[in-house]
């Protein structure tokens, strides 16, 4: 059985325990490995706009981070069906205390993940400073504990078919939804004002209803991003959206 795997550098912490993962299972699988940082066609080829992407067998594509369960099930013939992840967002916007993230709090960003990633959020901390940044975003926390947050690049090193220039920032996440409160809004607020002395614009990309990634829609909507149409469709999974915002 062959397996490719396309993933965006250490965009997220979770790439590389894929990546061990995908190592550990080496034996059982042919797999090829595309890292898409500095390879933008192979990105656009693919119809890329994922962290990662998992081929099977050239056919099936899948978005979420692939586990050992996945795997174990493509080792019994069957193949994982990828289901849309679909919270009812919460609309009321919560407020803790907003600071810049830096190197020095990355790993509470981390906890996004839901995993202990120390060592994945050190390798996500030197791809970020390689793109010559030391505030990567804005999150929202009480104490120790992180609330939601908000993350961008330069668009002009992003791998996906989007549009690049020297002053469109590009929001790599939006976290964490919650369907009690809205918890991202006011960290993005703070990414805007921090952006808008170099940048004139934002963009992203939204599932319509899915949380991944970074939806959904409404949200972007209602934090004043304009729709600018469908960029790709997986069939039975997600629709998605490019979305902008002059700033």
């Amino acid at each position: 059985m062959k397996i490719e795997f396309y993933y965006w550098d250490m965009q997220c912490p979770i790439n590389n325990e894929m990546l061990r993962l995908l190592e550990k299972y080496g034996k059982y699988f042919e797999i090829t490995i595309y890292n898409v940082k500095d390879n933008f066609e192979i990105a656009k080829k693919q119809r890329l706009f994922f962290p990662t992407l998992t081929v099977v067998n050239g056919v099936n594509r899948y978005f979420s981070p692939i586990s050992d369960k996945f795997l174990d099930s493509l080792l019994n013939n069957q193949y994982p069906e990828e289901k849309t992840f679909i919270i009812k967002h919460g609309r009321e916007k919560y407020t803790g205390e907003i600071i810049p993230l830096t190197e020095k709090n990355i790993e509470v960003a981390g906890t996004c993940t839901g995993r202990n990633c120390s060592e994945n959020c050190q390798k996500k901390f030197a791809f970020l400073k390689d793109c010559c940044l030391d505030t990567f975003g804005f999150i929202n926390v009480e104490g120790d504990k992180l609330l939601g947050g908000v993350e961008y690049v330069p668009s002009k090193i992003v791998p996906y078919d989007i549009p690049k220039s020297e002053d469109i920032a590009f929001l790599t996440c939006a976290y964490l939804s919650s369907n009690r409160y809205d918890y991202k809004s006011a960290p993005l607020k703070a990414l805007e004002e921090y952006l808008k002395d170099k940048y004139s614009k934002i963009i992203a990309i939204s599932d319509e209803v899915g949380t991944f990634p970074n939806g959904d829609l409404k949200w972007f909507l209602d934090n004043g991003f304009r729709d600018e149409g469908v960029i790709s469709y997986e069939p039975g999974y997600c629709r998605l959206h490019l979305v902008s915002k002059i700033i």
